[in-house]
């Protein structure tokens, strides 16, 4: 993961100054924003140290599926922010179907079998943000949309009231 694992104000630095690089150059970038779904149920009947190696496996398949370009981060327990360059929404929706992808497949932690799902958020930049707290906020609200639109999918930022992207497998 980036320098900025755990730290909002380390993220906040690091999303300004991402900003700033693509403004004059005209790139669009995508803020990813993953919540483990019911992560809070594995600590609860699991214990908290699998679930900590839950979320540490979560974090390396997250960050394989992103690839070398992206920079990845730890902003609270179960949640991560994957900050990337992409052509447009359609290369950020492909980029957040393989990160659901690789989180549904079950975790095998000391011979216990574990089955986490995620929900994403997606924030554009410049197409739904002029800066970093807006981008950060667009990427919020859609995080919260998938959570509503019933776990384990993508939300676009920006998009309508009619619903959320639920990859076909």
């Amino acid at each position: 993961m980036d320098d900025w694992s755990g730290s909002r104000s380390l993220f906040q630095s690091r999303l300004e100054r991402a900003i700033a690089g693509a403004r004059p150059s005209r790139r669009t970038l995508a803020l990813l924003l993953v919540d483990l779904d019911r992560i809070g149920q594995v600590n609860h009947v699991l214990g908290r140290e699998l679930g900590d190696r839950v979320l540490s496996d979560a974090a390396a398949r997250i960050a394989r599926a992103l690839g070398p370009c992206a920079a990845l981060g730890r902003l609270a327990a179960d949640d991560f922010a994957a900050l990337i360059e992409v052509q447009d929404l359609d290369g950020a929706k492909k980029i957040a179907a393989a990160v659901l992808q690789c989180c549904r497949t079950p975790y095998l932690i000391d011979c216990v079998t574990v089955s986490v799902t995620a929900s994403i958020g997606i924030g554009l930049y410049p197409a739904q943000a002029r800066d970093a707290a807006s981008l950060l906020e667009s990427a919020q609200l859609a995080l919260f949309r998938a959570k509503i639109a019933g776990r384990d999918c993508f939300y676009p930022g920006g998009a309508t009231c009619s619903g959320g992207t639920v990859p076909q497998p």
